[in-house]
């Protein structure tokens, strides 16, 4: 902007005033521009990360479903390869339940258990029961066989030998439940539900990027995850793992230096004496082992118990501050699309209001 030399100091005063107002009001509407430039930059660049990962998740789960000349579609996965029956209309679904039901799909029986974070939605569809021994990773076999299955989606996380015998009762779809958004569509897929897939990506994208703007205003202040477990207490990294990824990549809140450097560690363990470290102001902590947890969820919330007397523990600041969330492990250490949203909806419940 050139500076007017004026040749009177009546004039100056005078153009100085209502320079000095205006400037003002630019100053306000430079900001304001500024602020909506930023805002629309971080819409549009959470727009393109979405339709980058969108076409990176249906080319993945592209490449897990083939079709045969004689039309039948084949799914690829970690234990061989199955041809999926043409409409099947008795599923039996074991541990891919939130999959399956994000999908909605019509579930002639599935796994359910006291505490399950899907066990009212379960009941309230009148889904049928099915057997599973978390501890040693087996399934009722008999119970299966009792619901005359011409499909079974499983869980990719039990031995082959499971898959084989489950194999001799109706073809078995196997997904990775941890690949959440690729076993989703996949699933979609084969079951002739592909457009309700990516919708129902679509609304999860939708959700996480609302909660992200409603915690826009606390996304600065750090934020870690514990979990107490019997023998060890376990500091959850910024990016590495997928339990505690999405409270930073899907709602942008800001990692504690620690959970950072944790991506690169083997072990997530970490000692009383390095606590205090811990400069996070709000923390949200795990005590158990998620829906395996037994007699071992009351021996780490035990732990927790004696942990919470300890002067180191109470020199955190989230401690201090009374941030420190207790939250469910058989929800918090879930895989899925409805777990992450409720995880989320947990999030914002503590956190929205601070």
């Amino acid at each position: 902007m050139k500076k007017i030399v004026l040749k009177t100091a009546a004039k100056a005063v005078a153009v100085v005033l209502l320079l000095t107002g205006c400037s003002e009001r630019m100053v306000s509407v430079e900001s304001q521009t500024e602020t909506i430039e930023k805002t629309d930059a971080v819409s549009s660049a959470t727009i393109n990360k979405t339709a980058v990962q969108r076409e990176d998740v249906e080319q993945a789960a592209d490449a897990l479903v083939s079709r045969q000349e004689d039309g039948q579609l084949v799914l690829s996965h970690k234990y061989g390869q199955t041809v999926i029956p043409s409409n099947p209309e008795r599923i039996v679904c074991i541990k891919l339940e939130d999959l399956a039901l994000a999908l909605g799909v019509d579930l002639e029986a599935c796994q359910i258990f006291e505490g399950y974070y899907l066990e009212e939605q379960i009941k309230e569809l009148g889904i049928g029961s099915i057997a599973v021994d978390e501890e040693a990773n087996t399934i009722n076999l008999e119970q299966v066989l009792s619901y005359e299955p011409d499909l079974i989606l499983l869980r990719d996380s039990f031995e082959s030998s499971v898959y084989e015998e489950l194999s001799k009762i109706a073809p078995v779809a196997p997904f990775d439940l941890k690949d959440t958004e690729v076993s989703l569509l996949a699933m979609g897929k084969i079951l002739g539900m592909e457009e309700q897939a990516l919708l129902r990506l679509e609304k999860y994208h939708e959700k996480l990027n609302a909660a992200k703007e409603t915690l826009s205003a606390v996304s600065d202040s750090e934020t870690a995850m514990l979990r107490v477990m019997k023998k060890e207490v376990r500091l959850y990294p910024a990016s590495s793992n997928d339990m505690s990824r999405f409270l930073y990549a899907d709602l942008g809140l800001n990692p504690d230096p620690m959970a950072e450097e944790y991506d690169s560690k083997e072990s997530l363990a970490i000692s009383m004496e390095l606590l205090p470290e811990l400069t996070a102001e709000h923390i949200f902590l795990v005590a158990g082992y998620g829906s395996t947890g037994g007699s071992s969820d009351s021996e780490a919330k035990k732990r927790l118990e004696e942990m919470k007397q300890d002067p180191l523990w109470q020199e955190i600041p989230a401690v201090k501050n009374g941030n420190v969330y207790e939250v469910d492990s058989r929800l918090w250490l879930a895989h899925g699309i409805l777990a992450v949203e409720k995880k989320t909806e947990d999030v914002l419940a503590y956190m929205a209001e601070k």
